[in-house]
């Protein structure tokens, strides 16, 4: 099956490193939060039924999420398998796989948008012209702008027939009709090393989007930023060593050893950026930093929850926060779930999922 190397070579790239060197940023705290954690059983629980029973959706990686106007929540998903489940809990050898989907989920209700038909599922968002064997669009975070869902999309070319032949490209943003989730446009970006589109944080007039400069066995946060109701119409600009810059190349490290997808948001009077702990191979750690600024310095690297998955061929990546799905004491965090094996990804149908955690956290001197 010639998608099986993508989905694991996918999951490499966007989610572990090889090696990093741990920077000053890393250090621990002087007096650490207490930390609690549990799985959420009422996410679980959702997602497990409907991706055994409903016949559409049965698994996929990244999962950001945005509130939408009406009060429900998009789930946005790169690479994605769809079609029915066996009894025995398996996917069929022929399950059609897609490079990104949203399900949005109504209170509970929940209902999966591709592209193409309910029998012949395609790609959401195909890019213009392409092929999907040959180029595709992975999903970054979104923010909502009126009645428009924006998504990030970061194009990915195949350079070889290996399962690790295949490079960044570029970066572009998708615009959906948040009544009936159509997508309405697609806007390239400017040229950029950078893949933006990791976190989003709206603030003061401006969305700000963070992007990692993928090195494999480095990776460094970035940061730009463009006025609100902007993201895919107004001049960007770029934060470079505490100032910010229209050069689309310009932009400035702010933190080393990130995942590519991550989370930051204001949390217990603090930026808090939540992600995998890419400073070491394979880690199964999601780690918190901490921040008095939206640029940092973050800090105060602290291990919010060590994935059990992980171990022989099943590795877990970009883990990110959902403040909107938690409360002040709670994080709602998710990761994904993949193996190196493809095989096992069509032998057990739930591997291939997010997980969903619930993390207390009791910060000392916290602000309320």
């Amino acid at each position: 099956m010639t998608n099986r190397p993508t989905t694991v070579a996918a999951a490499v790239l966007t989610g572990l490193a090889v090696a990093a060197v741990p920077t000053a940023a890393q250090a621990a705290t002087a007096c650490a939060p207490q930390i609690s954690a549990s799985v959420n059983e009422e996410l679980t629980e959702r997602f497990e039924t409907y991706g055994d029973t409903a016949g559409r959706w049965t698994g996929a990686d990244s999962a950001y999420s945005v509130p939408l106007p009406d009060g429900s929540t998009a789930w946005l998903y790169s690479d994605t398998f769809m079609g029915e489940v066996n009894d025995d809990l398996s996917r069929p050898l022929d399950s059609p796989f897609l490079h990104n989907s949203i399900i949005v989920d109504d209170s509970g209700s929940l209902t999966t948008v591709t592209g193409g038909t309910e029998a012949a599922p395609e790609s959401l968002v195909k890019v213009p012209g392409g092929d999907e064997m040959q180029n595709w669009y992975w999903f970054g975070d979104g923010t909502v702008e009126g009645d428009t869902l924006q998504v990030m999309l970061l194009e990915f070319v195949k350079t070889g027939t290996g399962v690790f032949d295949f490079a960044f490209a570029g970066n572009a943003v998708a615009s959906f009709d948040t009544d009936d989730m159509s997508l309405t446009s697609i806007t390239d970006l400017p040229d950029s090393d950078v893949n933006w589109g990791s976190a989003i944080y709206e603030d003061g007039g401006y969305t700000y989007v963070f992007g990692v400069e993928d090195n494999q066995a480095q990776k460094f946060a970035h940061l730009a930023r463009v006025p609100s109701g902007g993201l895919a119409t107004a001049p960007w600009e770029y934060y470079a060593d505490g100032a910010w810059t229209a050069d689309p190349t310009g932009s400035s490290r702010i933190l080393e050893g990130v995942s590519n997808e991550f989370s930051v948001t204001r949390y217990q009077g603090k930026f808090t950026l939540v992600t995998g702990d890419a400073t070491q191979p394979l880690s199964a750690d999601v780690v918190m930093y901490r921040a008095d600024d939206l640029a940092g310095p973050y800090t105060g690297k602290t291990v919010l929850y060590s994935t059990p998955e992980t171990g022989g061929n099943v590795f877990t990546y970009n883990a990110k926060a959902h403040p909107q799905l938690g409360d002040r004491d709670t994080l709602l965090i998710t990761y994904n779930v993949n193996s190196f094996e493809g095989d096992d990804l069509y032998a057990d149908a739930h591997l291939y999922r997010p997980r969903y955690i619930d993390v207390d956290l009791e910060i000392p001197g916290r602000r309320r």
